[in-house]
């Protein structure tokens, strides 16, 4: 009795001693993970079943992972291949074959506060992952995009490291308002702004913007979405009129924690020229045109001198991540020191980020957190939109006497000369221009499943941004003129933006009955944000004076020494801007044949007057998966074929955020003035679109491509217009105007294919093609301008504008004198007297990207260009900065002036005569890849050599046709207009990544 009671108590003491024994025994498993046509699948997840143990694929599909020698079976996963388990009982290695999905449909997508699988979308949404992102140099996620997403138009606007971007999706929805879609980074929306300071003078103009996501590391995002219907963005209503791009971060995987690292180093250089007179031609149009002679003797290039012979860019980036099933993390740390090709510009940031998520209480229980901390400084140079000729760097060197040299004998300046202007290297010697600015970016959420079908979730989110600015323009520069002539200026700027979210959703997702599924969610958010900024500016200072006199100490370091009565300081605080709403969203699918997508967004705004604080926005898709259907089975040709519709409507609220109130501001002289009136009765713009698309699915997966039908149709447009006041003064107010719409549809294709699939050569490309029309209606109809824009500077050019909004015309018409020639005299002739008309398009008629992938064994080439064509540029750099006239004046022109019949003693005027086709293809993107594989303990280890902005093929004549300088007028944007902005550069990185 007792020896059985013994047994009984060590029985189950001896089953778990002999389980460890058998589990602290390991084997090596080593295998490689294939796809059909025998090539490798690059990071395929391979996981000990029933355990928490696992590991990823390598660059050439191998893997080695230790398990317990009890292990009875793998499995492997990749996106795109249907899941299998493996054998590993009775071997140490393996060959796994993973056939393909049935094209991806159930992969799960982010649609905007949760996920659908791709079979369920009924809208149009683009989904770009890691894999097939631009490449090489990269400052922030749009440059990732670029050519990647039909109907999205991406426009580097200036090429300065860090330099917006312009981003639209199917054209142009407002006048007025912005038209940047609404980013939202792992469910937090962005402010769309920057802290960071602007800097006017009257000397050098307005510094451009920078682009508000440079914080963001490109290589810390795993995909994003493009939400570009109203069916899609709906969800969104308010600001969702322009789209949505949804950018999702990199978490951590299950396995064991893995270091990923990341390295390149490169050099800079200007990608395109302006051609202007060498010293020999120089010498020969002052002979042709019988111009004073101002051969000084030199042979200079002034713009060669401007530019940096070795612009060096850096990058490194450092991740570790890993996990099990009831939680992963991630880290990095990323380092990017970038400098501009011109002197004194330079893009520097520190960017980490942290992020977890963690499961408890049987999974029941979700903590999610995500934290991104960045700092980013600028060095920027005096390169402005709207400066003269004499105060900007570029204009400067392009317009400098090649005959004259730069340079005195004892080695300073030179800053007499006969053409009164500004020596260049002197004027970026005493710019100083910095920016600095820290971003915070965060979210936690918590989650709470009642069952496998529904979850609550709570997301909190801040977005914290602080900048500052500190430029001075030191008082020894000659020439310059504005409010720095001879004793020099100083200025400091704080910037702050604040935006807090707060967003309860609860998920749905089952199946209610035989073949129906329903995957629905409600929710209710609160966003609030906050805007301000103060500064100060003196000019009038008692040192730094003169060259020879100069000290290391900087005017905005010490303000207190400029001339106090000079001193100016101002601060300005947006009102609070705060949206309240509630949502829904509901997505059927029956027999995976049938989808059905309903939404509704109520969204309540502080932005719009008492009368129309809340909106709604509804939205409607219906999807057909015709392949689906019994008559298409087994019918060899056709793998996938979904017919989209929908209808939605989304609101604009981009504008000044106290349109609706009546604003005043003291005058200099202590008087009370009126900026605008209040508006009671202003509401939304809104936006109404149709969408029809197609999406196929060919060949076994070989083929695949998207057909999509757009119309968008904006009413109740928001413009300021004059208004009497009550004691005979004018004033201004922002309303709606009341018939007028904004209209634009048009077609997008897209195409790709595997053209070749073999196991030692694969070939892969990918097209895609927009076709867009916009115009602008408003009663009564007339032919005359109802606003104006394009504001044009420089030389000849006071309160010159090249564009207009105007009834059943594109958005941005030219509105010009139509030039038509020179008399026998070399002066300009125009059409009615100069009287100017409609008379060309800036907004391309057709846009397009194009990628291609080649891999023979370990190499691997891909090749990235885009395109736009059909538009004109107004090139304000040929109109006042190397017109003909300068000749005279001692100053360069540009070489093509010389073989045209026109006289120096030629007027400048605004006219056709400088709208230039803007048609262009650009190679934004080569590399060239050489996967070494493992080598020891390194795994998955590449050598890449990249090269961005290669080349492009265009007549513009100027630095790029890609370009879109602000010059906007009383409010209202402009499009396509070039001012001596920032040249393209062109880089070259060379770059090394690997895992630990």
């Amino acid at each position: 009795m007792p020896s059985k009671r013994l047994l009984k108590a060590v029985l189950p003491l001896l089953t778990v001693m002999y389980s460890l024994a058998v589990y602290s025994q390991t084997k090596q498993i080593t295998g490689s993970i294939k796809d059909s046509k025998g090539a490798g699948i690059v990071g395929a997840s391979v996981v000990i079943k029933g355990s928490k143990g696992g590991t990823t694929t390598n660059s050439e599909g191998i893997f080695r992972l230790a398990v317990p020698e009890a292990t009875k079976a793998l499995t492997v996963s990749a996106v795109g291949f249907t899941t299998i388990d493996v054998d590993v009982s009775t071997m140490t290695a393996v060959e796994v074959k993973l056939e393909e999905s049935n094209t991806s449909l159930n992969e799960v997508v982010v649609v905007g506060y949760g996920t659908a699988k791709r079979r369920d979308i009924t809208g149009s949404v683009a989904s770009v992952s890691a894999k097939e992102f631009n490449r090489g140099q990269i400052n922030s996620p749009e440059q990732l995009l670029q050519g990647k997403v039909p109907g999205l138009q991406i426009t580097n606007s200036s090429g300065q490291p860090g330099g917006l971007a312009v981003v639209k999706i199917r054209g142009n929805n407002s006048i007025r308002s912005g038209n940047t879609p609404l980013y939202v980074v792992d469910g937090i929306a962005l402010d769309g702004r920057t802290p960071r300071p602007g800097f006017t003078s009257n000397s050098v103009g307005t510094s451009p913007p920078s682009d508000p996501l440079t914080f963001i590391n490109p290589n810390e995002i795993s995909d994003i979405q493009v939400l570009k219907d109203a069916s899609a963005s709906a969800i969104y209503g308010a600001r969702g009129a322009n789209g949505v791009v949804l950018i999702t971060t990199k978490k951590g995987a299950m396995g064991a924690g893995k270091v990923d690292v990341n390295a390149n180093v490169g050099i800079s250089d200007e990608m395109r020229k302006i051609d202007v007179l060498d010293a020999g031609g120089y010498k020969a149009a002052i002979a042709q045109y019988n111009a004073p002679n101002t051969d000084s003797g030199a042979n200079v290039n002034a713009f060669d001198k401007i530019i940096r012979n070795n612009a060096y860019t850096q990058n490194y980036s450092l991740a570790l991540s890993g996990g099990n099933d009831n939680g992963k993390y991630r880290a990095s740390f990323f380092m990017g020191n970038q400098d501009g090709i011109i002197l004194k510009t330079n893009l520097k940031k520190y960017v980490a980020n942290f992020n977890g998520q963690y499961k408890f209480w049987d999974k029941r229980i979700s903590l999610d957190f995500s934290a991104t901390a960045a700092n980013v400084a600028e060095k920027i140079a005096p390169i402005s939109q709207d400066a003269g000729s004499n105060g900007n760097l570029i204009s400067l060197a392009l317009i400098w006497n090649p005959t004259l040299t730069l340079y005195n004998k004892d080695g300073t300046y030179n800053q007499t000369n006969q053409s009164g202007q500004a020596n260049p290297l002197a004027l970026s010697d005493a710019y100083n221009d910095k920016t600095n600015t820290t971003t915070l970016l965060g979210n936690f959420s918590a989650g709470y499943k009642f069952a496998d079908w529904l979850e609550y979730r709570f997301l909190y989110g801040v977005n914290y941004g602080v900048g500052d600015r500190n430029t001075e323009i030191q008082g020894w520069i000659k020439r310059i003129g504005g409010d720095a002539p001879d004793n020099g200026l100083a200025y400091t700027a704080n910037g702050k933006l604040f935006s807090q979210t707060i967003t309860h959703t609860l998920n749905f997702n089952k199946e209610i009955a035989q073949d129906l599924s329903l995957n629905a969610v409600v929710g209710y958010e609160y966003w609030k944000t906050n805007f301000s900024n103060n500064n100060q500016y003196v000019y009038g200072f008692n040192y730094n004076l003169t060259e020879q006199s100069r000290t290391g100490i900087h005017y905005y370091d010490n303000m207190q020494d400029g001339k106090q009565a000079n001193l100016r300081s101002s601060a300005f605080k947006d009102p609070t801007v705060e949206l309240q709403s509630t949502f829904a969203r509901a997505i059927l699918n029956f027999h995976d044949k049938y989808s059905l997508t309903g939404t509704i967004r109520s969204d309540g705004s502080s932005k719009f007057g008492k009368s129309n604080k809340y909106g709604w926005f509804p939205s409607v898709a219906a999807a057909w998966t015709i392949s689906n259907e019994d008559f298409m089975k087994d019918n060899g040709i056709v793998d996938n074929l979904k017919l989209r519709v929908g209808y939605g409507e989304t609101g604009n609220q981009e504008f000044t955020a106290d349109a609706a109130q009546t604003v005043y501001r003291y005058t200099s002289n202590g008087s009370l003035q009126t900026v605008h009136f209040g508006n009671d009765k202003l509401k939304w713009e809104t936006v109404k679109a149709i969408n029809a698309g197609i999406d196929f699915t060919l060949l076994k997966g070989r083929i695949w491509g998207t057909i999509d039908y757009f119309n968008k149709k904006t009413t109740d447009p928001i413009i300021l217009t004059p208004v009497a006041q009550p004691t005979g003064l004018g004033g201004t107010l922002f309303y709606n105007y009341s018939g007028a719409f904004v209209k634009n549809y048009g077609v997008e294709f897209s195409l790709g294919a595997d053209i070749i699939s073999g196991k030692d050569f694969t070939w892969s490309a990918n097209g895609n093609i927009t076709f867009l029309k916009n115009r602008f209606d408003y009663p009564p109809a007339g032919n005359t301008p109802f606003l104006l824009t394009g504001a044009l500077h420089g030389q000849g050019t006071s309160g010159a504008y090249a564009q207009a909004i105007a009834h059943n015309q594109p958005i941005n018409v030219y509105y010009l004198p139509i030039f038509q020639g020179f008399d026998k005299d070399g002066i300009g002739t125009y059409k009615n007297s100069g009287i100017p008309e409609f008379v060309a398009d800036p907004n391309p008629k057709s846009f397009m990207g194009f990628s291609t992938d080649l891999r023979y064994k370990k190499w691997n080439l891909n090749l990235g260009a885009h395109g736009q064509f059909g538009y004109k540029i107004y090139n304000n750099t040929a109109m006042s900065v190397l017109n003909i006239s300068n000749i005279i004046g001692g100053r360069n022109i540009a070489s093509g002036l010389v073989t045209t019949s026109e006289s120096p003693a030629n007027p400048i005027t605004t006219s056709t005569r400088f709208l230039e086709n803007g048609s262009y293809l650009k190679l934004h993107n080569a590399s060239l890849r050489y996967a070494f594989g493992d080598v020891s303990k390194i795994k998955n280890l590449n050598v890449t050599f990249s090269v961005n902005n290669v080349f492009v093929i265009s007549n513009y004549k100027g630095f790029d046709p890609e370009v879109n300088v602000d010059k906007a007028l009383n409010g209202i944007p402009s499009l396509a207009i070039d001012y001596i902005g920032y040249p393209t550069q062109r880089t070259f990185l060379l770059g090394l990544s690997f895992s630990l």
